[in-house]
């Protein structure tokens, strides 16, 4: 009884009354057009004249006539009903209602639901929907206080069915009231309600419908929306119109509600897919064969039961299928296929996450099916999974060449993380930089080779390599973008510097570099793991670690939208705004080299041109990182249009892989480093030659905290500083 008298409905209406009555003293009247057990149909004849006017059809005969099986707006039984279509009336108009809103309460209209559109005696329209009949003339009168509303609901179930939450389908009961009334609104929340009654739950293709039962929720309806709320307290949501739906149990009478939900954790539901719609099943096209098409059940014995796969974690699991979900259909880029049990390597199994997993595969793209084969020879009925089926390469790519080259270029990229830290010449802002974008590609690099070395069996150590791959390459690419910002700014100013550069000002500006790289890097990895713990979408389910330690879907494929959103677009995007900050670099340096060459002999001319050399190496240099970078992921853009010849991705993709070679070619192969290297370990017979030392930051003007200005000297030395300065040995720094 006490889910009974919260959603058990009993719905009255009252006698039908003439509109001639006097209802001024009644608060809630509501005017139905058709009486009880009739619908409303509006005709149109087309023939000399045009002729259209209303009817209200027996329900039995709408159904016969037009094939149209609708239910009529019901009322509470707080309401008072009077019924019929405004008499005398030469011009009646007819205007949609949307569910929620007030209904305006006039003497000479009527309210009901139109099932169908006639013209010529022919149905033209078949779309219920609720509507006013209002006789447009100025004498009307208004009744006052009247405060009814049309609400929509649902019932899960049509007339004389209950839901058998075993199969997950509705079922014909002998105790079912054959009326759609029986599961609703006893208890009127909202002092009077008309309801507008539709049948089953249009759930979204990417969502599963939760049964939500009495026995774990408290269901409360108020007007259009469902709220929910755990018996332990701990959840609580409210649904929205279409939603949810509302029906009694199979077997006996207590009720449960079916709402549509991307989360299935966040009602503690194991939620599984199947692959016909609710009511279906599978029968092969052929004996010997899986190859099958959806057809209704016809007895019991294929109704869908999936027992098989859910008692062996009832053993250990006990409260685990308390709420159970069902997802229908199963989207494919290419074939699918069903897994054949008797044979070992399709052996497979449920696991307590709701994965389907073999002795191979982990993934959650799948759905179960129950399989009629009593036709065959094999004369069973059989419950299996079905899978997409994934083309394997034509040249399958050996993975342990890809190890060796990737290991090489972790060892490079160490070794060059080991000399920047090492040669203190080196950690200036833009060494800096380098160490932090070196570092985050070693760690990168380092998890994709332990990857490619073999399978990762442990699925925990799996998804943290995923995580490191990705949190390094994101990491590396925000630094990439710090250092062609750092070059821009250090070019490309208009507004007048501080001539000399001071150390507290490169701290500060790392410190805003870092902000910037940790935090977008940060941020990035968060969400996705938010997502991936918590899916709301397969556009955002990232399921690193699931299949691969990495992106757990085909990439190239168009189940691979959250590579692409969480990984490739932004890298992109950070690739192509490095593009266009080194552009702008490259104008800028244009127009400073052109005044350099304007300069005069002399110690101001010479410092201008230390100070440009010096620029223009970062420049140079950052430039190479980004097409090492940046080749790359553009590659990997276009790979997506053009797959073939697979030859050329090959080439690519070891391109790729020997990032970690490429850039300690940049940043250590080259003579400054050498003579370096060999100072630090003392064993250089020769002086070194001041050009290629670090600028002392005492003596020399070559600020990176300020931008080049169009007036070259002007931003390199001070008018002060011009008249003193002279060439002397002092400004030449001997080891």
């Amino acid at each position: 009884m006490p889910v009974l008298l919260l959603l058990s409905a009993f719905f009255f209406t009252a006698t039908s009354a003439d509109f001639s009555n006097d209802l001024s003293d009644v608060d809630n009247v509501f005017r139905k057009c058709c009486p009880r057990g009739q619908n409303l149909v509006k005709v149109l004849d087309f023939n000399e004249t045009i002729s259209e006017y209303f009817e209200c059809v027996d329900r039995g005969g709408s159904i016969n006539l037009f094939k149209i099986n609708s239910e009529p707006l019901y009322v509470s039984e707080s309401v008072k009903v009077n019924h019929g279509i405004p008499l005398d009336c030469r011009d009646l108009q007819m205007t949609t209602i949307v569910a929620g809103d007030e209904l305006v309460p006039l003497a000479d209209n009527c309210y009901d639901r139109l099932v169908a559109e006639v013209v010529n005696g022919t149905l033209v329209q078949s779309v219920p929907k609720s509507v006013v009949l209002v006789c447009n003339r100025s004498d009307v009168s208004v009744i006052p206080n009247s405060h009814l509303r049309i609400q929509q609901v649902r019932k899960c179930c049509p007339r004389g069915q209950k839901f058998d939450v075993q199969h997950h389908e509705c079922r014909i009961s002998e105790d079912a009231v054959n009326d759609i009334q029986s599961p609703f609104l006893k208890s009127d929340r909202s002092k009077g309600s008309i309801y507008e009654i539709s049948e089953g739950l249009p759930c979204k293709v990417n969502e599963y419908t939760v049964e939500l039962t009495e026995e774990k929720f408290n269901l409360s309806i108020d007007g259009s929306t469902l709220n929910v709320f755990s018996r332990d307290g701990l959840n609580g949501r409210t649904f929205m119109p279409d939603e949810w739906c509302l029906e009694e149990k199979y077997g006996g009478k207590e009720l449960l509600a079916q709402v549509c939900t991307h989360n299935c954790d966040s009602l503690n539901a194991y939620c599984v897919r199947k692959c016909c719609p609710p009511g279906q099943h599978f029968r092969p096209r052929h004996c010997g064969t899986l190859a099958s098409a959806c057809v209704p059940n016809d007895d019991p014995d294929v109704m869908y039961n999936i027992s098989s796969y859910l008692d062996p974690l009832k053993e250990k699991f006990n409260d685990l299928f308390d709420v159970m979900g069902v997802r229908v259909g199963l989207t494919c880029v290419h074939k699918r296929y069903a897994l054949n049990t008797s044979v070992p390597q399709d052996v497979h199994w449920m696991t307590r996450d709701a994965h389907l997993e073999t002795g191979t595969l982990l993934t959650n793209q799948y759905c179960l099916e129950m399989f009629d084969r009593r036709d065959c020879p094999t004369k069973d009925v059989l419950v299996t999974a079905v899978l997409c089926f994934i083309p394997a390469n034509p040249e399958p790519k050996d993975f342990r060449i890809s190890f060796i080259i990737i290991a090489i270029s972790s060892v490079c990229l160490a070794l060059t993380l080991l000399v920047y830290i090492m040669l203190p010449e080196l950690r200036n802002l833009h060494g800096q930089t380098l160490i932090c974008h070196v570092s985050m590609m070693l760690l990168a690099f380092t998890c994709l080779a332990r990857v490619q070395h073999s399978v990762v069996p442990d699925t925990n150590i799996c998804t943290m390599l995923g995580y490191g791959i990705y949190f390094g390459f994101v990491a590396a690419f925000a630094w990439l973008n710090v250092m062609c910002f750092d070059i821009w700014w250090t070019f490309g100013s208009i507004r007048s510097v501080k001539p000399l550069r001071k150390s507290h000002s490169e701290r500060r500006r790392f410190l805003w570099y870092s902000l910037y790289a940790w935090s977008v890097t940060i941020l990035l990895t968060v969400t996705m793991y938010l997502l991936d713990k918590y899916p709301v979408s397969d556009l955002l389910d990232a399921e690193i670690g699931t299949m691969s330690c990495w992106f757990g879907s085909a990439q190239n494929t168009e189940s691979d939208w959250p590579h692409y959103i969480f990984f490739v677009v932004p890298m992109g995007v950070v690739t192509c705004t490095n593009f266009i900050l080194w552009l702008l670099t490259a104008r800028h340096c244009a127009q400073v080299k052109s005044e350099v060459h304007r300069l005069q002999a002399g110690s101001v001319g010479d410092r201008a041109k230390k100070r440009f050399r010096i620029d223009r190496a970062k420049y140079v240099l950052t430039g190479k990182l980004w097409v090492v970078m940046g080749a790359g992921w553009v590659s990997e853009l276009v790979s997506t249009l053009v797959s073939q010849p697979q030859w050329l991705w090959n080439i690519v993709d070891l391109i790729n892989e020997m990032q970690g070679v490429f850039i300690f070619l940049i940043l250590v192969v080259k003579p400054k480093l050498y003579y370096l290297i060999r100072k630090r370990l003392g064993s250089s017979p020769t002086p070194i030659d001041t050009r290629m030392e670090k600028p002392n930051t005492q003596n020399n003007a070559t600020s990176s905290s300020g931008r080049t200005s169009s007036t070259f000297l002007s931003r390199t030395i001070s008018s002060d500083e011009r008249g003193n300065l002279r060439i002397t040995p002092n400004n030449i720094k001997q080891i």
